[in-house]
């Protein structure tokens, strides 16, 4: 291991401090339901079941992310305030998914809204990278990244638009994890390509 980072120290404070920070109290949060339902303080229904499922499915999709900003090369200073806008979506995330009532379906249109915004910034963000990278295998590579963003927002936003003239919450937070276990599936694949270019 080299004793000196070539990375900018916006990015060694996102890696290093700031993401971990907020990641840790959102599995110590995944935890702490987890303890709840073990000692029978909320009920095993399918509200929590479908609750902790999509707060493992973001916990996924944001350690991506986490790897993501680890093995990107180039770190501009409008990246790091991209990092900080992904983490606020993350903690509003948790928060819509309302993980502590066992009572009541999580704020899908939210939570869509809130992957939403993450994918349309890392449009940019790869948009970017396309643009300007020359010829070959790592612009080859954020081609494919554009055409996940672009898909998945396509796909996401037609969802929650017609989200709003639904009312069965249920059958809508079934989509929601179909959808988004998708989305991180995918974003999880991308990750484990962009190794090769660090």
């Amino acid at each position: 291991m080299s004793k000196e980072s070539n990375r900018p120290v916006r990015q060694e404070l996102m890696l290093g401090l700031i993401y971990p920070a907020v990641l840790g109290t959102i599995l110590f949060q995944l935890l702490e339901t987890f303890a709840h339902l073990l000692r029978g303080q909320y009920p095993l229904n399918a509200i929590v079941w479908i609750k902790c499922v999509l707060l493992i499915i973001s916990i996924g999709f944001y350690v991506s992310d986490y790897l993501y900003i680890l093995f990107t090369k180039r770190y501009y200073w409008w990246f790091f305030l991209f990092d900080i806008v992904f983490l606020i979506t993350l903690y509003a995330t948790v928060i819509a998914i309302d993980v502590d009532n066992p009572i009541s379906l999580p704020h899908n249109r939210v939570i869509l809204v809130c992957y939403l915004i993450f994918l349309l910034l890392y449009l940019f963000w790869d948009g970017y990278e396309f643009a300007t990278l020359p010829r070959g295998k790592e612009r080859n590579f954020y081609r494919s990244v554009v055409f996940w963003e672009l898909s998945w927002l396509f796909v996401i936003g037609v969802f929650a638009i017609k989200t709003w003239s639904w009312n069965n919450n249920l059958l809508i937070s079934i989509l929601t994890i179909i959808i988004l276990s998708s989305v991180t599936l995918w974003f999880g694949l991308l990750v484990s390509r962009m190794r090769e270019f660090i």
